[in-house]
């Protein structure tokens, strides 16, 4: 959902719990300013603090930003979820099992995606971009970042096929797959870039048509992207 219909759910619901803007910014650790703009639709805020306005509402996210590219993720993720789900026993290695059902997950959602989108100039077309074809994994500080975003049992990965790339967000604990975004991705003269096309999560709608492009190294599974006139420096472990 867009400004100003995101601001005016908010709104909606605020008034429904019985809350004043400033006792709702309290439970946010927000400013009073913030919720205004949110609210008359001025700023598209971020995921993040979609996020915290919610849960002090008592809302689940995708339950109160409704928006038919996300139930139409939802969907299809939650259709091959659900098959692999039936697959397995999760009464035990739990975490174990959950990883190989979102690696397969996420691999037939790519080869459906690749089989549908074509490209005139692809990442395999050029020799020294096959080695980025797979299925990544968010670290930070070197290991496994298993609470993305600050939220607890959140995993990121980034899965790149000839000309496409997927972000995805798991969380092991709900075992919810959320989607984020994804688009075109290219390799040139040794410059990774992407280019998001489709967002699929709340507070993601502001990334869409963003162009970013990166420096990058492959060395022992370890994939290091660092962003050009950009933030995002980044490691990510190769998993598949």
């Amino acid at each position: 959902m867009k400004q100003p219909s995101l601001g005016k759910r908010i709104t909606k619901l605020r008034k429904a719990k019985g809350f004043t803007q400033e006792e709702l910014v309290e439970k946010c650790k927000l400013n009073v300013r913030t919720l205004q703009r949110i609210e008359a639709g001025e700023v598209m805020p971020r995921s993040y603090t979609i996020k915290l306005i919610f849960s002090a509402l008592g809302e689940e996210v995708f339950n109160a930003v409704p928006n038919k590219l996300v139930d139409r993720l939802q969907n299809e993720i939650r259709k091959y979820y659900t098959y692999f789900i039936d697959l397995f026993n999760l009464k035990t290695n739990a975490m174990k099992k959950l990883t190989i059902l979102t690696i397969s997950g996420l691999t037939i959602c790519t080869v459906v995606l690749s089989a549908c989108l074509t490209t005139e100039k692809t990442i395999k077309e050029q020799a020294n971009a096959s080695s980025m074809l797979g299925t990544w994994q968010l670290l930070k500080n070197g290991k496994p970042d298993t609470n993305y975003n600050n939220t607890a049992s959140q995993v990121r990965y980034k899965t790149i096929t000839p000309g496409k790339f997927v972000v995805t967000d798991v969380m092991f604990r709900d075992k919810v797959v959320r989607a984020a975004f994804s688009g075109n991705a290219t390799v040139d003269d040794g410059i990774y870039t992407e280019e998001i096309d489709v967002t699929g999560g709340p507070g993601y709608a502001y990334m869409l048509g963003k162009k970013s492009s990166f420096k990058y190294s492959i060395k022992d599974s370890i994939l290091t992207i660092n962003g050009i006139n950009n933030n995002y420096n980044e490691e990510w472990r190769r998993i598949k």
